[in-house]
């Protein structure tokens, strides 16, 4: 069938809205007709080369929800009219960390550069009838997409599907850090570098472990209003050492005893690292160009303040757990996704919607079908 998608054909050029020819699913896999897609910064970071892909052109997208339209005949648990949402790291239920539990550390995951299937073959063509290549195993910028069911999470259909986009992406990564990866404890103290989308929701994560002192770091001050909104109890407009001292001032020279690098590593690290207590932690949530090889961390000081520096994917659990886990929180109350979308686009905004994104102007940017 054919289905419009937005094409990502050169390093920084805006994403080209085109028709493919999308073939039918194969017997794992499903085809779902997309109902919201979010405008995550990874994808961002990909069409600036910051984060290569082994070949264009490429369907970005990957903070995906929508209706299943079609099954595989091999496809168990999933049946059309199901509402889902799609995972950015497919969960194989094969490999050693799926066979744990622990499906955000996937085997697979290393592939979701890369372009084809899951079983390494394409299900998209161009007008020119070249393949065209899925992010993350998905493709979440087009009208439908065909995916395996290693990568769906069926939800309840009371759910509106621009809410569950957020929790294929966003919500588990900052959410997730504090709580799973962290482990945030009531009373504890809480730094969170870049209000953006996933550290929006580190600080709705520390705030639901618990943390009493949440310092919401950014330098657009919009952000620091919207994060007072999520639970924040500080704001700070500050970078580098002046990051360090605003910190060390809120909490009486002693630092946070968790601080969450959710912006620009390579600059953002070091800063959060000197505003952590002795035997603190510091997660990095944020993607790094793949050109960088280094953080400049002097090893002494590592070794003297025995804190922790730790990575968090997925927010460090698996979605098939958190994706429900998170959904209901929200159905409680306690977790806000509503807020969280500024504004929404048509397909064919997309490219406005990611200068929105740049200019500091959006949360999160819903694409919506």
């Amino acid at each position: 069938m054919q289905s419009a998608a937005a094409l990502f054909r050169e390093v920084g050029r805006p994403l080209s809205i085109e028709p493919i020819t999308l073939a039918p699913p194969k017997p794992t896999e499903v085809l779902v007709r997309i109902a919201a897609v979010g405008l995550c910064r990874t994808d961002f970071h990909v069409m600036q080369g910051e984060r290569r892909v082994a070949m264009r052109p490429m369907v970005l997208g990957h903070e995906a929800a929508g209706v299943v339209e079609a099954t595989g005949s091999a496809v168990g648990g999933i049946a059309v009219g199901d509402h889902v949402v799609l995972t950015f790291i497919p969960g194989c239920g094969t490999c050693h960390w799926c066979r744990q539990g622990l499906h955000h550390l996937c085997a697979e995951g290393a592939r979701i550069t890369q372009g084809p299937q899951l079983d390494g073959t394409y299900r998209r063509q161009d007008r020119s009838g070249a393949d065209v290549g899925a992010f993350c195993m998905i493709g979440g910028f087009a009208e439908r997409t065909v995916v395996d069911q290693a990568s769906v999470v069926v939800i309840d259909r009371e759910i509106p599907l621009d809410l569950a986009s957020l929790v294929a992406c966003g919500v588990p990564a900052g959410v997730g850090a504090a709580r799973h990866r962290a482990r945030v404890q009531p009373g504890d103290s809480v730094l969170v570098v870049g209000c953006g989308g996933d550290g929006m929701n580190v600080v709705q994560g520390a705030r639901l472990c618990g943390a009493t002192t949440i310092i919401a770091a950014d330098i657009v001050a919009a952000k620091l209003d919207w994060a007072r909104e999520f639970g924040a109890t500080h704001g700070v407009i500050a970078q580098g050492e002046k990051l360090t001292q605003a910190v060390l001032e809120i909490t009486g020279g002693l630092g946070v005893r968790h601080a969450f690098v959710c912006i620009d590593p390579p600059t953002t690290l070091l800063p959060a690292f000197r505003a952590t207590a002795k035997a603190g932690n510091v997660v990095v949530t944020a993607l790094t160009p793949d050109t960088v090889k280094e953080i400049a961390v002097p090893p002494l000081e590592l070794f003297v303040t025995q804190k922790a520096i730790m990575g968090a994917v997925y927010g460090f659990l698996s979605p098939r757990l958190q994706i429900p886990e998170l959904l209901s929180l929200h159905r409680t109350g306690a977790l806000k996704l509503r807020e969280l979308i500024t504004r929404t686009y048509r397909l064919e905004d997309i490219n406005r919607g990611y200068a929105d994104l740049q200019a500091g102007r959006n949360l999160r940017g819903v694409i919506v079908f």
